[in-house]
């Protein structure tokens, strides 16, 4: 993948930076030796419903563990991505994602996708290649307009020449809106990559939710758990 639907270093002047990066790293160490409680009360139950989670770059679904725990408090049926590790969209990552969805449907019909950071991406991905089989589609700090400014470009690039040639030449599209409400949240103290890449066109059924709080501790935050589970809910 290209620098036009890659990644790049923040300019100059930017909020992003290693400092912003080595902040959030602070920052998920601390929640994670002492997780937030979660949000419990006047939230909408999931009935059941299933939801499909899609961790992040460099992630698996050990990452969401959290996030996947709390719904199931809720009543959803939580199905994982089976990703032990996202290094990007890969022909196998893609074909995983898209034999899992269809799996999924088959069995028990459209689903929600619940994507965090790169997961949004490819949760939106989906949505756009398979409307039939997605109920709703909720992303986690997922930046959608390329190419993503982020501290991580080094990295991203390294894994660069694995990705899909056919999902890079589609990758413009992820920004467009899918046939299903679509719920963004997004933090403007995200020190991963730029908020603003991560605010969809807003529309009725799509809608933008800011929370406060860490790029990498959105599984765990109370604010973001509160707004996947509204946004599940509607």
């Amino acid at each position: 993948m290209n620098d036009t639907l890659g990644a790049v270093l923040p300019k100059r002047g930017s909020h992003l930076g290693f400092g912003s990066w080595m902040r959030d790293l602070h920052a998920l160490a601390a929640c994670t030796l002492n997780p937030p409680p979660y949000p419990s009360t006047g939230l909408p139950r999931g009935g059941g419903r299933v939801v499909l989670t899609i961790p992040g770059f460099l992630a698996g679904d050990w990452t969401m563990i959290r996030l996947r725990t709390f719904l199931e408090n809720l009543g959803y049926r939580i199905e994982t991505s089976g990703i032990a590790f996202n290094g990007g969209p890969t022909p196998q990552t893609i074909a995983r994602l898209d034999d899992v969805l269809l799996r999924l449907v088959e069995k028990v019909g459209p689903v929600d996708l619940l994507g965090q950071s790169l997961g949004g991406v490819l949760a939106r991905d989906l949505a756009h290649r398979h409307p039939a089989a997605v109920r709703r589609v909720v992303t986690l700090c997922s930046p959608i307009r390329f190419p993503i400014s982020t501290p991580l470009a080094p990295v991203a690039q390294i894994f660069a020449p694995f990705h899909d040639p056919i999902w890079a030449a589609r990758a413009a599209t992820v920004a467009s809106s899918p046939p299903m409400p679509v719920t963004a949240i997004y933090s403007e103290d995200d020190g991963v990559v730029d908020w603003r890449q991560c605010v969809q066109d807003e529309a009725p059924g799509y809608v933008n939710v800011r929370v406060a709080g860490a790029h990498s501790t959105m599984g765990s935050n109370p604010d973001a758990l509160t707004a996947v589970a509204v946004a599940l809910g509607d």
